[in-house]
């Protein structure tokens, strides 16, 4: 008898680094068997791919490093899924209507499907394409705002659900890096932000309302959950290597050296000791001493913005006060100390950094910089599971909010095979 398989890859582009995971699940979990990481170097940008020949250099190394170190699973999976960011990110709010019709006069699956699949039948531009639809909320009888609706007595469903779409050719470029490193099919994508949920949040956390911001280093990502549904979510065009620009620029100093003084806590130590100034080498090759006050001053103004901006937009659309649970910050620049109490001061919420929760296999990830793609293999579990169930009723493991479109997804992709590399 041949031996079942339950593997997934996980894969992120991202600015600063290209990162593979293979999983191995069963029902006592997910293990991370695999994991391989490069820098992107100059292939990436915002989300978006500058030098496909840079991106498909790169995803191969990684691509690599994940297989040697699962034992040659690659090519075992059953999916890979592709987080991505950038690419003209959009979204909007479906709606959908099934009317309730079994002898019970409760909502059942069928109706859950029927309502599910009319939320997200919007006829996109022709340069679009829809990447991913997750249920928001639902009413019954078009009043009550109900979490679950299964088993409710009603006479009509309606389903808000949040549709993600992107630029068609960006998203194909993704796929072609793909299938240049061997990855004959299609990947099932998924919105960055969305990823992180999968990662990091907790059970609560999606329960109770969260806002999650993943601060990267070219973008900087964000979403709203609330009672297991996705509200809003959205991308900036800033990040945290923006951070490090301004810091180049306003004082003088080469990129690399400003790197090196937040990553190596540098910076942090002079600040704690209030030191007066610091010591540093200018482009030019002179030493000067720069005002620690000055580091502190264009630090705060950029973070400062970037989250100005988040605040502004979840104002608009009042979802503000669907954030019970706070706020939880992920990604690279969440770690930078100063990062938590510029978003206190911003938006007024409590907030905790956010790291990959329940990661078996792999103690390299506990970080933030790894929220993206480890919540991505979940997220592939997730799917998996509800394809082999065949009952596609609930959304995360013991919650029973639901995702839309598992059996468009599926339908797409067959057993991955990777193929000699394309010369």
């Amino acid at each position: 008898m041949f031996k079942q398989h339950n593997i997934i890859t996980a894969v992120e582009l991202g600015t600063s680094k290209i990162c593979v995971l293979i999983g191995e699940y069963s029902e006592d979990g997910l293990a991370v068997i695999g994991f391989g990481e490069a820098s992107s170097g100059d292939g990436m940008l915002k989300g978006e791919i500058l030098s496909m020949e840079a991106v498909q250099e790169k995803l191969t190394e990684a691509l690599d490093a994940a297989d040697n170190m699962s034992g040659q699973e690659l090519n075992n999976s059953s999916l890979v899924v592709m987080s991505v960011t950038g690419c003209d990110m959009g979204s909007f709010v479906g709606e959908g209507t099934a009317f309730v019709q079994n002898e019970n006069g409760t909502v059942g699956d069928e109706e859950m499907a029927e309502a599910v699949r009319n939320s997200k039948h919007k006829q996109l531009p022709f340069d679009r394409r829809q990447i991913g639809s997750f249920d928001a909320y639902y009413k019954l009888d078009g009043v009550r705002r109900v979490p679950y609706p299964i088993n409710q007595q009603a006479s009509t469903l309606q389903v808000y659900s949040h549709v993600i779409h992107g630029d068609k050719n960006r998203l194909e470029n993704f796929s072609t890096a793909l299938d240049y490193c061997g990855i004959g099919f299609e990947p099932e994508f998924i919105f960055s932000p969305l990823a992180d949920m999968f990662g990091v949040l907790s059970e609560d956390e999606l329960e109770n309302g969260a806002l999650l911001i993943d601060l990267g280093a070219g973008t900087t990502e964000y979403a709203v959950v609330y009672q297991n549904g996705v509200l809003a979510s959205g991308v900036l065009a800033l990040g945290f290597d923006h951070v490090i620009s301004d810091l180049s620029v306003g004082l003088n100093l080469p990129a690399a050296a400003c790197r090196k003084l937040i990553n190596d806590g540098t910076l942090e130590q002079f600040i704690r000791e209030n030191q007066s100034h610091l010591q540093c080498r200018t482009i030019g090759g002179a030493n000067r001493k720069i005002p620690v006050d000055s580091f502190t001053r264009i630090i705060d103004a950029r973070l400062r913005e970037i989250f100005e901006l988040i605040r502004k937009q979840l104002y608009k659309e009042s979802f503000w006060r669907n954030l019970s649970a706070g706020c939880v910050l992920t990604g690279g620049g969440s770690e930078f100390f100063l990062t938590r109490e510029i978003f206190r001061q911003v938006c007024d919420l409590p907030s905790r950094i956010g790291k990959p929760l329940d990661v078996v296999g792999s103690d390299e990830l506990f970080h933030p910089r790894y929220s993206t793609v480890f919540g991505a293999l979940r997220f592939g579990q997730k799917l998996c599971q509800l394809n082999e169930s065949r009952r596609g009723s609930s959304f995360w493991d013991g919650l029973r909010s639901k995702i839309s479109g598992l059996g468009d997804a599926f339908s797409r992709t067959s057993r991955p095979f990777r193929k000699n590399r394309k010369m």
